[in-house]
């Protein structure tokens, strides 16, 4: 390729251009736009900003589960546990797509710098927050830096690294990602037990790393390549974001997760709070169907994509494991802090069976898939193991020994790694190249739904179980228990109820876990009408679109 030109590297920030390459399917020649690939020092602050990035938005994944129990005590707001999560994951989810065609229209590096500041001011508003309210709106402000981050950090790769040079660095990148993860739940136990610390440090330990990002950011993109759609009006611009898709979209999902929220805890599922809620999210939802279906190609969603039935099949089976696996994250660290009685440090590391089965297993289904050329087994095997480790739960209790609950862990963390990448590869197998990247998109869509639904799913049948089970216990007062906190309860039980309130807990855990068995059972389902095809052999494949290449590997 033209980036192995003669001559010494450029110095830092000065690019070489390289004609001939697409984005979204529109070649650069045609749109008059050089593409330009960093060297030198340039691309090495390029990948360094990345890796710090990535590493704080996967750090900000799992940081927070081992922290959710001291919050809802220090707020008295178990309640609020489902917002926590879904708040970030909606507002990304909303917003993704639109962040994404950002990158098309205006300068990438000052969208890029834009989204990162409103990723730390999420940071900032949450660590600061003298209220549950006040963490959850940071939260979803954060979630909006995010999805253009998350879109920018895939376009920014397609434009200004070739091809071969991608192929060696996403693998460095995807490490940081995946350590990230790995000890975000330690890091956030840790400083949640910490005398000196507390939950709020989680949310500033972002603001060194998101500097640092920013910092090399700019000076690596010092003269970085024109947006591809530059050129159009501003109305242009703007009725192609699809603004008003990305509006209904983030008002039918937050309307649905107020509905699962209050519904037979706050109020009864009769009471016109959340009928109305209900009612918006069926409204709301019909509204963005009938603009995606009159938007054609500047929808959000185009419709002609979801016609084929293995898109579909992907989307709801990436959709069904992640409200699986979002549950094992999110309520594994309260069983080990409310029924065992563990310290916030100890369920983080408690909880690294699951994470690190999961790499483990995403690490093993790539490299068979890649030999056999097939990935439909991996997800007719992976959704029946990770099903197999929700109803395993049932068996737990609190003397459970760990004999019991990590093989429990390793086969839900093994199981999902297996079979969660496959419909990434389903759609690069069954779409146009043209239509990959939006059906990427697509499939990243459906699985920040699923994270996103899964909190609020869970809490309503945690919270609703556990005021049941309470109330049914003379001298307990079920909404003072609910009210102090997953961590605190025991200050205000008597000793001689305290192993029925911890039963009544673990019986609570019992019902979400029932969930985490029935959704990828459904998605084993729901597997079947995925098409038998393989993936192809060719070279053809190994050069594809850049941004597909990108958004595969992050």
């Amino acid at each position: 390729m033209a980036s192995q030109a003669e001559g010494p590297p450029p110095p830092l920030g000065e690019t070489i251009e390289e004609p001939g390459i697409q984005q979204n399917g529109v070649d650069l020649n045609q749109e008059q736009q050089p593409n330009t690939h960093l060297q030198g020092w340039a691309l090495v602050s390029l990948v360094i900003a990345f890796m710090a990035i990535c590493f704080v938005l996967a750090l900000d994944n799992t940081i927070l589960a081992t922290a959710i129990p001291q919050i809802t005590s220090d707020f008295k707001s178990l309640n609020d546990i489902g917002w926590y999560g879904s708040s970030y994951l909606i507002a990304q989810m909303a917003m993704l797509p639109t962040c994404g065609r950002l990158y098309a229209f205006y300068n990438i590096k000052w969208v890029y710098c834009i989204s990162l500041i409103i990723f730390e001011v999420g940071s900032v508003i949450s660590a600061v927050a003298p209220n549950s309210m006040a963490l959850i709106i940071g939260r979803a402000v954060s979630g909006v830096g995010a999805a253009g981050l998350v879109s920018g950090t895939t376009t920014i790769l397609s434009y200004c690294v070739p091809l071969k040079k991608q192929a060696k660095l996403s693998p460095v990148i995807l490490g940081l990602y995946s350590t990230g993860s790995a000890i975000g739940p330690l890091v956030g136990g840790s400083i949640t037990d910490s005398k000196t610390l507390s939950w709020r440090f989680i949310f500033w330990l972002n603001l060194p790393f998101g500097a640092i990002g920013l910092v090399l950011i700019w000076i690596s993109l010092r003269d970085p390549p024109p947006a591809v759609k530059g050129d159009l009006s501003w109305r242009v611009k703007i009725r192609q974001l699809d603004i008003l898709g990305a509006t209904l979209l983030l008002g039918a999902t937050s309307c649905l997760n107020l509905a699962l929220q209050w519904g037979g805890i706050v109020y009864p599922w009769s009471n016109p709070k959340v009928f109305g809620c209900l009612l918006g999210f069926g409204l709301l939802l019909i509204s963005f169907v009938d603009l995606q279906a009159r938007g054609k190609e500047t929808a959000t969603v185009p419709l002609r994509i979801l016609r084929g039935r293995t898109v579909v099949a992907s989307c709801c089976f990436m959709m069904l494991v992640q409200v699986a696996i979002v549950l094992h994250s999110y309520y594994w660290p309260i069983y080990f802090q409310s029924v065992r009685n563990n310290s916030a440090r100890d369920s983080g590391i408690f909880l690294l069976p699951i994470i690190v089965s999961n790499s483990l297993g995403t690490l093993c289904a790539g490299w068979i898939s890649s030999k056999s050329g097939h990935y439909v087994p991996l997800m007719w095997i992976g959704a029946p193991i990770l099903a197999v480790g929700g109803g395993l739960y049932q068996l737990v209790h609190s003397q459970s020994p760990r004999g019991h609950w990590v093989p429990i862990q390793i086969a839900s963390g093994l199981g999902y790694g297996m079979c969660s990448q496959m419909p990434i590869l389903a759609v690069q197998v069954v779409l146009d190249k043209t239509d990959v990247p939006t059906g990427l998109v697509i499939i990243m869509f459906f699985q920040m739904l699923g994270g996103a639904l899964a909190p609020s799913i869970g809490q309503n049948l945690f919270t609703d179980t556990l005021l049941r089970m309470l109330n049914a216990i003379d001298g307990i007062d079920g909404a003072a228990v609910v009210a102090v906190g997953a961590g605190e309860f025991r200050r205000i039980v008597p000793p001689e109820l305290l192993e029925v309130v911890i039963d009544a807990f673990n019986s609570a855990l019992k019902k979400v876990f029932w969930v985490a068995l029935a959704t990828p059972a459904l998605a084993w389902l729901v597997s079947w009408a995925m098409e038998w095809r393989q993936i192809p052999n060719t070279k053809e494949r190994t050069t594809e679109d850049p941004e597909v290449v990108s958004l595969r590997n992050l």
